[in-house]
């Protein structure tokens, strides 16, 4: 036999060691090779994710347009934010007078300088830094607003109508139609938007219920009919199609078909009319949302029913109605006694105390979710007068978040998700809950606890 065909043992086999340990097949594990070991190459995921990579491309300003036009529709953003978006990067570009690839943070802050200097207004420097950091930060990766926070809007207070004056608007409008748009925009608190874009299929007449499609952050919900226009609606919405708009636009240089009423021509007839009315105040066609949910505050409305009307998602915003009132300001001036003027029965006030809603204790936890920065809060209530043993009632759903240090938004569950709680409390008590009183108090307690348990540097 050919001694060369003899298997010899390797001399590797030979100096290791039994194995001790196996990997299920048999195989012995293999040995670790620690920082020798052959590593994958990193991974630029700035050009692998970048809708364009403004880091080694090079595009032309209308090339860099059509893309970003093209991906915030693929995104799902609405048309009135692209338009907003893209009139914002023209108006950044053609300041800047470079290429898009160009822009760094030092001109970004310039070109918001500028805007400041020319006197634009802190929601449009809102909307330009927005539109900047969506294109540039999230879409190309560029992180150029990196630190610049969005300027703080000043706290107006909302233009509200009287009665009177809205009557009066209502008379001055020329026609049937500009009657029913500025009637409706009061009666149902509809934005100016949602008007426009109102047709026949929305209105449902057995129910009396108007359905607003889409509104504002793309949600639907559901508004009662005015019964003061309900024959009027009829006969306005017979001789349409289907999807036939209510107030179709009236544009003879606009040829294409079914088209609705612009929001500009809304604005021309709220002027019109206003000047024709003689009121004096600045007021918009969002003026007649502001004095539907004043004037249903003032009737008794709850201010729940209020926020689910007008589509308000955070409760916040619907109690800046409460502070403008009429009840929060009907009382005695001292002049008029002084001068011996008899004062104005003021309207009755109702006190926080004098209607309690029981023991209330708070409980909060950090969601359980480590990519929220939300407070989930649980609010536990016994009724008056009840000990301590007393059955518990639990309203669940409660969220808060400190989006910046000592600014706690705090946000509400619909109403529907605590009725079987509130259906096993005595009426006057569920009542009370319901009041705008109960959500301030609410809204202070929570952001206490949130900014002394929860502190943000």
């Amino acid at each position: 036999m050919n001694p060369s065909l003899v298997s010899q043992p390797s001399r590797s086999s030979e100096s290791l060691p039994h194995p001790i340990h196996r990997y299920r097949n048999g195989q012995p594990y293999r040995t670790a090779r620690g920082r020798q070991a052959p590593r994958k190459p990193v991974e630029d995921l700035y050009s692998a994710l970048a809708v364009i990579d403004l880091r080694h491309e090079t595009p032309t300003p209308a090339r860099f347009h059509r893309l970003i036009q093209r991906e915030l529709k693929i995104r799902g953003y609405t048309a009135g934010t692209v338009s907003d978006y893209l009139a914002a990067m023209r108006s950044l570009l053609r300041w800047f007078g470079g290429q898009p690839h160009e822009l760094d943070r030092e001109y970004v802050k310039d070109y918001l300088e500028y805007l400041v200097d020319a006197g634009h207004s802190t929601s449009d420097i809102a909307v330009q830094l927005s539109a900047i950091r969506a294109i540039f930060d999230k879409l190309c990766f560029l992180d150029i607003t990196l630190g610049l926070a969005t300027p703080r809007q000043p706290r107006r207070r909302v233009v509200v109508l009287s009665r009177e004056e809205v009557r009066r608007l209502l008379q001055a409008t020329p026609s049937t139609r500009d009657t029913l748009l500025l009637g409706l925009m009061y009666a149902t608190g509809m934005r100016v938007s949602e008007v426009c874009r109102v047709q026949k299929r929305d209105f449902d007449f057995d129910r009396n219920q108007i359905f607003i499609r889409q509104g504002k952050g793309r949600a639907d919900r559901h508004i009662q009919l005015p019964q003061c226009y309900r024959a009027l609606l009829q006969s306005v919405c017979s001789p349409l199609a289907a999807d036939g708009y209510l107030f179709p636009s009236e544009s003879a240089s606009d040829h294409r078909q079914n088209r609705h009423l612009s929001p500009r021509t809304v604005q021309r007839t709220m002027q019109r009319a206003c000047r024709v009315a003689g009121i004096q105040k600045h007021a918009t066609p969002h003026s007649l949302r502001h004095a539907f949910a004043t004037h249903s505050f003032e009737d008794g409305c709850d201010i729940r029913r209020i926020q689910a009307v007008l589509g308000h998602v955070n409760l916040e915003t619907t109690t800046i109605y409460v502070k403008v009132a009429k009840g929060r300001t009907d009382m005695p001036s001292p002049l008029d006694r002084l001068v011996g003027q008899p004062p104005a029965t003021p309207a009755p006030t109702e006190s926080v105390v004098d209607k309690p809603v029981g023991r209330l204790t708070l409980h909060s936890r950090p969601d359980p979710d480590p990519s929220s920065n939300d407070i989930q809060f649980t609010l536990e209530i016994i009724r008056p007068g009840q000990p301590v043993s007393a059955p518990r009632h639990f309203l669940t759903g409660i969220r808060a978040q400190q989006s910046r240090p000592g600014y706690v938004t705090i946000q509400l569950p619909p109403i529907e998700q605590w009725k079987p709680e509130l259906a096993k409390l005595p009426k006057a008590q569920a009542d009370r809950i319901h009041e705008a009183g109960f959500y301030e108090m609410l809204s202070a307690r929570i952001t206490a606890h949130v900014l002394s348990r929860y502190p943000r540097e």
